[in-house]
């Protein structure tokens, strides 16, 4: 009954302040992002402009050649249109293709800031094309598939899951602290040292008000977004584990500090560190063991498999139990500390 009385409490004082709706306006912020910005798939086409100074049928030809290739070309009457157009887009690169002594010159007109890789790969794609059309060439490249049934998200179902983990999961490690020490500076902690509640009850109840939070805004960004592609009964379990360490890692590092300001630093470092898996995580290639350990990295994998129709549910089943072990372990730990230090 304590703990209870002491979480409605902290829920109707919470509910009056903006740390309270950081997380839900946020989601609603990404919601639209996601939406009306951002596309269902990413397509990497690369903007070319080309321009020729050749005799028929040789520019037919090589227009047709070009526009299998699925890039966005644009042509133009000479070399210095081509040049005139790449100074407006940064991002695109330039093709002048004339004919000398019986001889088709290409020339790639680029932006200067290519690094020598990039220039390689055009030069070999190049080389492979024309390679490609000779009489006696033989295709030796052989492509195996181990998993040809294995799902794949769209590129903006990708993005929820680093949602989840960052801002649902994490972001409870600076607002948790930011209610500790709001209480202390109002007072509330003195006059919490003279009621019969427990020290972890009153920490119990802030961690109850950030999972709240956290389901709301974690179910938002899910039900708009993937709708009903995903399960919703390991997602929610995932989240309310995931948000509870992350909760009980920020009532941690509190405990050492006895103000917002000097705490602010470690809580920001925590955040960001926890930012660095997103590298590996679109990027699987990349994953030295300094970010597996990072207790994110199986988070965005955990989070990804609730939305696959046939995800692993062993992984999230495994994680939802390790982060519960964590988050019992941190909050005992914030517990004992603030024993010493919640009534300075």
């Amino acid at each position: 009954m304590k703990l209870w009385y002491s979480f409605l409490k902290d829920m109707s004082l919470s509910s009056k302040s903006f740390y309270f709706y950081i997380e839900v306006i946020m989601a609603f912020i990404f919601v639209a992002v996601l939406l009306f910005v951002v596309p269902e798939n990413f397509e990497a086409k690369q903007t070319i402009y080309a321009s020729f100074d050749l005799e028929e049928p040789y520019e037919t030809m090589i227009k047709e050649s070009l526009a299998e290739s699925g890039d966005d070309i644009e042509f133009f009457g000479s070399k210095d249109l081509v040049k005139e157009k790449l100074s407006k887009n940064r991002s695109s690169v330039g093709l002048y293709i004339s004919s000398e002594n019986d001889k088709i010159n290409y020339e790639y007109i680029l932006q200067g800031y290519e690094n020598e890789k990039f220039r390689k790969i055009i030069e070999t794609s190049t080389k492979a094309a024309f390679l490609s059309e000779m009489p006696d060439y033989k295709k030796i490249t052989k492509v195996t598939t181990l998993d040809s049934n294995a799902e794949k998200l769209t590129d903006r179902l990708k993005m929820v899951p680093v949602f989840l983990v960052l801002n649902v999961a994490f972001m409870g490690l600076f607002i948790i602290a930011s209610y500790i020490f709001m209480d202390k500076d109002e007072g509330t902690i003195k006059a919490f040292a003279v009621t019969p509640a427990s020290v972890w009850q009153y920490l119990l109840s802030k961690v109850g008000v950030m999972l709240i939070s956290g389901l709301l805004s974690g179910l938002i960004v899910t039900i708009f977004v993937a709708g009903t592609n995903a399960n919703y009964l390991q997602l929610m379990l995932l989240l309310i584990s995931c948000n509870i360490f992350g909760s009980s890692v920020g009532l941690f590092i509190a405990s050492f500090f006895d103000s917002i300001t000097k705490a602010m630093g470690w809580l920001y470092m925590a955040i960001i560190t926890m930012g660095f898996s997103t590298v590996s995580y679109y990027m699987p290639s990349f994953s030295p063991t300094v970010l597996k350990i990072l207790p994110s990295y199986p988070m965005l994998f955990a989070f990804r498999e609730t939305l696959l129709q046939h995800g692993d549910t062993s992984y999230v089943y495994a994680n939802i139990v390790g982060f519960t072990l964590l988050a019992i372990i941190f909050f005992l730990l914030a517990n004992q500390r603030f024993k010493k230090t919640l009534t300075v």
